[in-house]
């Protein structure tokens, strides 16, 4: 929640007529001591297209319609049926007039007179997209210029009793930045741009909405966060820092620096107060308070919570006032994998002259620290958490719909839900998206998710100009203090691979820039990356780490696999093969991918039946990559025949995506700790789209999503075939030794066992180190290599608790397998609350085991895995239709298919 927000508990005492028809207007039933009030403004918007000076056949007429707010004008569109669903076929070109019109918004909101006796008034946008001019009662009061700022306007003065009228309008981005660009007179490089004017790099607007190589170009404008107007008298809290200073298992020593405006000079009554929050079970005797900050302090505690007070003296305007508060034996906030992601509520309350404000937000105590220092091999990165070392298991992420506003609480706890269940603890927020919703770092906090923060670049330079650099300033201050307190936050980071492109791209010989020309944009960048932005951290969030650029060096240089963090594209844009993986693995992999197409009840969501095959125009328009397909179809051809059927092709394209990026996965995790964390791109995707995404768009699991879970177990096995020695590796990330058997067969396809080894193994605490090793012909033993699978299993002792893991090595590619045509056996039961238990066997390898409904859409608990001879394995079904999960669905539309179904 933020600083200053929602409603206080109601006074014992009845309030007067006057302060009840106040609590009535701004919909919040307010106590008379309340401070602050706030009204909502997100009811009775209109919208309509500004006429044009310029006579033009426009799409849609002038006329007022009903608006959602917070929202965007697509989207509204959309609803009032002036426009086909945007992700619908190929309707995206037919769209892109939206952007060069004129938007208008307007509400009518009704004040009462008792507020505007109130010492100050506000108008509050929390986000307005992008460049917008705002009008109350007729009267100009702010021209926005910045979708990720929040705008505060005093109004005091210009509301009057009864009806006002407040009125937004959006002028076309594209063309409000072309005067910049003129006057800038250097053009500034950027990639994946889809246009020209390359003018993303002049507008603080998200950069995806100007077209990706994973997304759509729609040029968005609308009120895309709430609006509120604030009254109060008194004071008002505006922020509230919870500075972690000291943070062991002994004691938590907190610092809450609290931002307060007051209306007059006042004494005033600051508490602050901390208490386990409901989910997690209390410890009776966890927490003490030590109030040690003035002789006019009181202190109080009682079992999970604790309270400090103080007076403190302010001044008419904006002033920050401190307090401490020690715990003892705190409950730390851990990781996934690692433990507890405990969390306390904390709240901040200042009371003056009978009146009082409040901020209530959560934290999870705990130190987390970037190590990036010289070492015996480069430049270390890692994350330190509690003084633990922790191997980053993760994904980068995108925003989860191209029209943010629609992308709900439960969208958001969903699609982190799928990260922590396939064994992730961290996720990076790519730079050319939005700063994201505060539902998002909340559930990261709820579910242990470590979030790498860039702020908002990526792959383009910046201008040099003051008004500029002044207003990323403001940004970044606003974004800083919004997720200073989130639990989950690790690091700033600047920009995605701006610096990369600068020095490795090529872009200045591109734009044939001289000397001079290359001087004055190397030092605008400098001024953002190395001066205000680390500066901005130092200030409003101290002793948080700042990562000026990612990656630290270019893919092609040495020095990416030694120093700092790197994204390494040589599998995909490079062409090199998957194996390369095996030998590129770098002190910290911030991003990597392969794309692979979604499943086909994802196409059957945006296609027509008569789309539904390869090279169709609507499948062209899905797949934003320039070489998208014939990339994809080039690495498939390496191991398979390229199939004409479009459900064949869509399968194997899952399925090498999952094999190359899982040979990434654990050559990262086989280093540790040389190498400390491996985020792929990407988890998600904003539209219906072919991508590098483990998750589409309708939140369903790809084949990558399966097989990153299992290589992100915290007990991996994995075997690997290196310089014809086969070597099985064991990473364990818990604490302690972990002892267990291991278990090295070599099997036929068809099932006859050739080859058995066995031992006992103890696997050190958080490491990773080769457990067993043999010469490739000792291990085949002139079997044939396209007829067997080598299995290896490591079982811990029962007392660890620990599920054993499995991994099978294959010694030629899936194309070469010969293999029999396996006949998986299904058996379904129907649970008593609607999901269905399928198991599946079979008696010969089949590999790519892949279960779905025909016609209907489903989620599978496991999904894409392989069957060695003779096992079985238990999914879970649910279909996503509800009436579909009420009659027998799953019997009858289930269906299974292998390897040996697409590749016979």
């Amino acid at each position: 929640m933020k600083a200053g927000s929602g409603c206080p508990g109601r006074a014992s005492r009845r309030p007067p007529l006057l302060l009840a028809t106040l609590a009535l207007v701004i919909g919040c039933d307010l106590a008379p001591d309340t401070a602050v009030r706030r009204l909502d403004l997100a009811s009775a918007w209109e919208f309509r297209r500004v006429p044009s000076e310029a006579e033009r056949a426009w799409p849609v007429d002038t006329l007022w319609r009903p608006a959602t707010v917070p929202g965007t004008v697509h989207t509204d569109l959309l609803a009032a049926g002036l426009i086909g669903d945007p992700y619908w076929r190929a309707n995206e070109d037919s769209l892109q007039w939206i952007e060069e019109a004129t938007w208008a918004y307007r509400t009518t909101f009704t004040v009462d007179e008792a507020l505007l006796e109130e010492r100050a008034l506000a108008l509050v946008f929390d986000g307005l997209d992008t460049f917008a001019d705002v009008r109350l009662n007729g009267e100009t009061v702010l021209d926005a210029d910045n979708m990720f700022r929040a705008w505060e306007v005093p109004v005091r003065e210009r509301l009057w009793p009864g009806a006002n009228e407040l009125e937004v309008t959006f002028r076309p981005p594209v063309a409000e930045v072309l005067p910049a660009m003129e006057t800038h007179g250097i053009a500034l490089p950027m990639g994946n741009d889809r246009r020209e004017p390359p003018t993303r790099a002049f507008a603080r607007k998200a950069a995806y909405h100007f077209g990706w190589d994973w997304g759509p170009r729609f040029v968005t404008s609308g009120v895309w966060k709430p609006v509120r107007l604030v009254a109060w008298s008194g004071v008002r809290v505006t922020d509230a820092h919870w500075v972690q200073e000291e943070v062991t298992a002994e004691r938590a020593r907190l610092r809450v620096d609290v931002t307060v405006e007051a209306t007059a000079a006042v004494t005033a009554r600051l508490a602050v107060t901390m208490a386990v929050a409901p989910t997690v079970a209390a410890r009776p005797d966890a927490l003490t308070e030590v109030a040690r900050v003035s002789a006019e302090t009181s202190a109080g505690s009682a079992g999970d919570a604790a309270s400090a007070t103080r007076r403190v003296r302010l001044q008419a305007g904006t002033q920050t006032v401190s307090i401490a508060l020690d715990v003892n034996e705190p409950h730390l906030w851990w990781p996934a994998g690692m433990g507890a992601a405990t969390l306390y509520e904390a709240g901040v309350e200042v009371g003056a002259a009978g009146r009082v404000d409040r901020s209530d937000t959560r934290i999870g105590l705990r130190t987390v620290e970037v190590v990036n220092q010289t070492d015996a091999w480069g430049e270390s990165f890692f994350l330190r958490v509690n003084g633990v070392p922790v191997f980053a298991r993760g994904a980068n992420w995108v925003p989860a719909d191209h029209f943010t506003p629609r992308v709900t609480e439960a969208d958001y706890r969903r699609l982190l839900a799928s990260a922590r269940d396939a064994n992730m603890n961290m996720l990076r927020v790519w730079g050319g998206g939005i700063y994201e919703d505060d539902a998002f770092y909340d559930a990261a906090d709820d579910m242990g998710l470590l979030v790498w923060q860039d702020f908002m670049f990526a792959n383009q330079m910046v201008p040099a100009d003051e008004t500029f650099v002044e207003n990323v300033a403001r940004e970044a201050e606003h974004q800083i203090r919004r997720l200073r307190n989130h639990a989950s936050l690790a690091l700033w980071c600047g920009n995605n691979e701006m610096d990369e492109g600068w020095h490795n791209w090529g872009w200045q010989r591109s734009l044939g820039y001289t000397a001079a020309d290359s001087a004055t944009v190397w030092e605008a960048y400098e001024r953002v990356f190395h001066q205000t932005l680390p500066w901005a951290v130092e200030v409003h969030d101290p002793g948080r780490f700042y990562w000026p650029s990612s990656p630290r060096h270019g893919w092609g240089r040495a020095e990416s696999m030694t120093h700092g963090d790197s994204h390494y594209w040589g599998v995909w844009w490079g062409l090199e093969p998957f194996e390369v993986f095996l030998d590129k693995v770098p002190r910290f992999m911030s991003e990597f991918g392969f794309q692979g197409m979604p499943g086909m009840a994802t196409i059957r969501d945006f296609t027509a039946e008569e789309d539904r095959f390869l090279g169709s125009e609507v499948l062209a328009v899905h797949q934003k990559h320039p070489t998208g397909y014939e990339t994809v179809g080039a690495y498939m051809a390496r191991e398979y025949a390229v199939p004409d059927d479009l459900s064949d092709f869509v399968y194997l394209s899952q399925r090498i995506q999952a094999r190359g990026m899982r040979l990434a996965f654990e050559a990262h995790r086989r280093g540790r700790p040389r190498t400390m964390g491996t985020l792929y791109w990407q988890l998600n995707d904003t539209w219906p789209v072919v991508s590098w995404s483990s998750v589409d768009h309708a939140g369903r699991w790809k084949a990558l999503h399966y097989a990153a879970r299992e290589a992100f177990a915290p007990l991996l096995v994995s075997p690997v075939l290196v310089d014809d020695t086969v070597g099985v590796w064991g990473v364990w990330d818990g604490p302690e030794p972990l002892a267990g058997r291991l278990t090295v067969e070599l099997l036929h396809v068809r099932g006859e066992a050739i080859g058995r080894w066995a031992e006992a193994v103890t696997l050190g605490g958080a490491s990773s180190e080769r457990v067993w090793s043999l010469s490739r012909s000792q291990v085949l033993g002139g079997a044939d290599p396209a007829s067997v699978v080598l299995r290896a299993t490591f079982e811990p002792g029962a007392a660890a608790g620990v599920e054993p893991a499995r991994a099978l090595l294959y010694f030629v590619t899936g194309g070469e397998l010969r293999l029999a045509e396996p006949s998986l056996a299904l058996d379904v039961t129907r649970t008593p609350d609607g999901t269905w238990r399928v198991t599946v066997g079979s008696d010969v390898l089949a590999p790519g085991v892949h279960l779905y409904l025909e016609g209907e859409a489903a989620h599978f608990s496991d999904n894409h895995f392989d069957l060695a001879p003779g096992e079985s394995r238990e999914v879970v079904v649910v279909p996503e239709r509800e009436d579909a999960r009420e009659d027998a669905t799953v019997e009858r539309l289930l269906r299974a298919r292998s390897l040996a179904d697409v590749v016979r």
